[in-house]
């Protein structure tokens, strides 16, 4: 079983992510709706959703939502705190290579490293063309990803933490042009799972590249979710195109 499907399906997963919360969320909401300029209630793809944190955000902003994952663990907390919150978005278990939609949305948004997840750089690119198809003329697209530089020289190859009674001990290494992570997390009762992540590696050049063989125009380049513009030391490689 490849990676995301096993851990992004398993409770785990957002108990040690817990810290990118729903504030986090609306920043990067915001920094999307600031510069797409999108006039409500435009349609709107949050790819790759998970729990909905973005997804929620968005439709309290007043647009019509559409958030799409293959998780469905992920998929059903999203559903409940849609519905606890009587925010009504739409959620769809599918495949980011192979998208359900064409020439549908105003906007998609594609957040929290939320791409480079296959073994190849075809494959990797076949979600922007997917976009690129699912979006309508002149329709924008919002990709926050990894920024490479910082993450090489910054890597730690190692950290330890104990969440909720769990020892968790996650090791990172860059091997293949990928960043790869293997996460062991042992509870009280001796037992211990281990889970991985391996996102390919690219840089900004790189991912302009793609954008631009898939008809999508790079408008802005930022390095953070407060809108300042991207540097090699920005935490992370945000960038926003323009379909057409």
């Amino acid at each position: 079983m490849t990676w995301y499907k096993s851990w992004f399906d398993n409770p785990l997963y957002l108990r040690l992510y817990s810290h990118r919360d729903r504030e986090e969320a609306r920043m990067a909401v915001a920094l999307f709706l600031q510069n797409a300029q999108l006039p409500e209630p435009s349609p709107i793809l949050d790819l790759g959703c998970g729990a909905g944190r973005h997804a929620i955000a968005l439709a309290q902003a007043g647009y019509t939502v559409t958030g799409l994952d293959l998780a469905p663990q992920l998929l059903s907390v999203a559903r409940e705190t849609s519905r606890s919150e009587s925010t009504p978005i739409h959620l769809v278990r599918g495949d980011m290579k192979h998208l359900p939609f064409r020439n549908a949305f105003a906007g998609i948004v594609q957040l929290f490293t939320a791409f480079g997840y296959f073994d190849d750089d075809v494959q990797n690119e076949r979600v922007i063309s997917e976009v690129a198809r699912a979006l309508k003329p002149g329709g924008i697209y919002l990709l926050d990803f990894l920024n490479a530089p910082q993450v090489v020289a910054n890597l730690v190859p190692e950290s330890t933490s104990v969440l909720d009674g769990m020892n968790i001990v996650q090791r990172r290494a860059i091997q293949g042009g990928r960043v790869n992570k293997a996460i062991s997390i042992a509870g009280n009762d001796g037992r211990e799972e281990v889970f991985s992540e391996s996102v390919r590696l690219y840089d900004r050049s790189d991912l302009h590249s793609m954008f631009e063989r898939q008809g999508l125009s790079v408008m802005q380049v930022f390095g953070d979710y407060h809108g300042n513009a991207w540097t090699a030391k920005s935490p992370r490689c945000i960038l926003l195109g323009r379909l057409g």
